[in-house]
């Protein structure tokens, strides 16, 4: 009877904690950073988020009572999803909250958030006065392609070196740029790849990229989240130098120089680019 006791104990909290593991865990090469009541996942750009609800006042029927919080939960979500945007770094050491209050648009990222959403229930938990707290799973790729945009228009451009026309195309057999970071380094949404010498090799004005952040972010090695987001052709592999201000990660010119003989244009052009972070 007590292995059967123990046995029911240990379904309980397996079956009550496995879900909460999964999310923050969902893989060995996610880069996954916490937020209040919360985890971002950079690799997915996946945000789960808790939001707290509790019923109108005066309500007296059960069921009125929670749908009522369950709406209440989603508002306090979508402040919480706010939040953790704002927090972010966009470029150099400004913050998405710095930036748009400098431009006088302090409501820009708050007008994102849509209810519509908030649907991916992972799970719910009530109390017994009827408050709730309820954990989404919530895409957040668009939100973040608004933001950059908005940043990026605001940058001026910065031209590439141009190439040589009598160049020599036939060594130009690679089609993803994998490029490993030696030291901690939190994700930004306005990264940049420069040579010693300053000059741009790539950020998010290079192409249109599928990542909103113009680069896909691995943990320890890229060849998992290479196959999942599934980027065809041959890898070339650089490391990085140093990271300058935050978010310029510099490359040796001799790197710099493989980019431009050994990559071929769509891999730029099409922002196939892995930043593989330690960890």
């Amino acid at each position: 009877m007590k292995k059967i006791s123990k046995m029911y104990f240990f379904l309980l909290i397996f079956t009550f904690f496995f879900p909460i593991f999964a999310e923050k865990n969902p893989d060995e090469f996610s880069v996954i950073r916490k937020v209040t009541d919360g985890t971002l996942n950079f690799t997915s750009f996946e945000l789960v988020i808790t939001g707290n609800g509790i019923p109108e006042m005066n309500v007296t029927n059960l069921n009125s009572a929670r749908i009522t919080a369950e709406k209440a939960a989603v508002l306090n979500a979508k402040q919480k999803t706010a939040k953790a945007l704002l927090s972010l770094i966009l470029s150099k050491k400004t913050t998405v909250k710095a930036f748009f209050e400098a431009k006088g648009m302090k409501d820009f990222v708050e007008k994102l958030i849509d209810s519509d959403d908030f649907k991916d229930v992972l799970y719910e938990r009530f109390y017994s006065n009827s408050s709730v707290d309820v954990t989404y799973k919530v895409n957040i790729s668009g939100y973040l392609q608004k933001i950059t945009d908005a940043a990026a228009n605001d940058v001026p451009k910065q031209e590439t070196p141009t190439e040589e026309k009598n160049e020599d195309i036939s060594e130009k057999t690679k089609s993803i740029l994998v490029v490993t970071l030696k030291n901690k380094f939190e994700p930004a949404l306005m990264i940049s790849l420069v040579n010693e010498k300053g000059e741009k090799i790539y950020d998010k004005s290079t192409g249109k990229s599928k990542s909103p952040t113009a680069f896909f972010f691995a943990k320890k090695k890229a060849k998992n989240l290479i196959e999942k987001a599934a980027l065809s052709g041959e890898t070339l592999s650089v490391q990085a130098l140093k990271i300058k201000n935050g978010t310029e990660i510099v490359l040796r010119n001799s790197d710099a120089e493989k980019i431009r003989k050994e990559l071929k244009n769509e891999c730029l052009e099409e922002g196939k680019v892995v930043l593989v972070l330690p960890e």
